[in-house]
């Protein structure tokens, strides 16, 4: 039972909500808190501190949760070993992936996953770039789906796919009825972009600079569902990774066009700690998501 409450701590700690956790463990948001309580009537110290919104950690708390993360992960890895033994693949993947990565392409490798292994629970989170590496490193999160991957000390990093760039535009947009345009055609024209911050928009940048063009960036969003809708509403055209528009080209919401004379890509990469060894449903995941590629559809023609 003790157990028990620890996964509902972390839950609520790793969610950041205890109304989030009360749903992805499928009970009642006073359950969890109550879980909680008794942790800390137990400890007699407070680990959570309710006077922020959301709930911040206390000193002790953190500690608290750190140990209790290891310990929890330590026994679920011994489970997974066990039930290996007999061939079953069971347990928990948690995953961190960036806003962009494509969720119609997630989903649709998650609910074939979930039919292959039933036994087997996954749960994603959208989050900032900076955010799927800090999840990961600190083990929140067993797996990280991020672009344009960085070297780091803690964290291995396996090539996924690269993903072609094309120009998306909207229905009401000069270039709609295009298959296909020349980068010196984009000096001028009204682009919705990324935020400078992120390294998508630093290789967008890049692109421009080296192909000698410079575009009139009207808007600026660091999340790419924002960045689509603008572009559908007729602010201007965006640099997107083709399988993140599939879905609004099925729709005739947006069109692609392809880049003439350019191969520009965003490489995609999946992310884990060296010094943990992955779980068989980790590892079976990343299998999934690697067979997947291949089998990606491009953008339709508009009709």
């Amino acid at each position: 039972m003790h157990l028990r409450y620890l996964e509902m701590y972390c839950d609520a700690v790793e969610l950041r909500s205890f109304s989030r956790a009360a749903e992805h463990l499928n009970i009642s948001q006073s359950a969890v808190s109550q879980a909680v309580q008794l942790l800390e009537k137990r400890l007699g110290v407070g680990l959570v501190d309710r006077s922020k919104r959301p709930f911040g950690l206390t000193e002790a708390g953190k500690i608290y949760f750190e140990g209790s993360r290891d310990l929890l992960a330590t026994f679920h890895e011994l489970e997974d070993k066990i039930r290996g033994m007999g061939d079953r693949v069971t347990g928990r993947v948690r995953v961190a992936a960036i806003y962009s990565v494509g969720l119609l392409q997630i989903n649709e490798v998650i609910d074939w996953f979930r039919l292959q292994y039933p036994e087997v629970e996954v749960l994603v989170d959208y989050v900032h770039p900076d955010e799927v590496y800090r999840r990961v490193e600190q083990e929140q999160d067993e797996l990280g789906l991020i672009s344009f991957p960085k070297a780091h000390r803690d964290l291995s990093c396996v090539h996924w796919q690269d993903q072609r760039m094309v120009i998306a535009v909207g229905r009401s947009h000069p270039w709609f009825n295009r298959s296909s345009i020349k980068p010196a055609e984009f000096n001028g024209a009204r682009f919705v972009g990324f935020s400078p911050n992120l390294q998508i928009r630093r290789s967008t940048d890049r692109w421009f600079r080296n192909s000698g063009v410079h575009v009139n960036m009207v808007h600026e969003f660091d999340n790419i569902e924002y960045v689509k809708r603008d572009v559908e509403s007729g602010s201007g055209a965006a640099l997107l990774p083709e399988p993140t528009i599939v879905d609004e080209s099925s729709a005739g919401r947006l069109h692609c066009i392809t880049i003439e004379g350019a191969s520009w890509v965003r490489p995609l990469g999946i992310i884990h700690r060296k010094s943990r060894e992955l779980s068989v449903a980790a590892m079976k995941l990343m299998e999934a998501l690697q067979k997947d590629h291949a089998q990606t559809s491009p953008c339709p023609a508009s009709v």
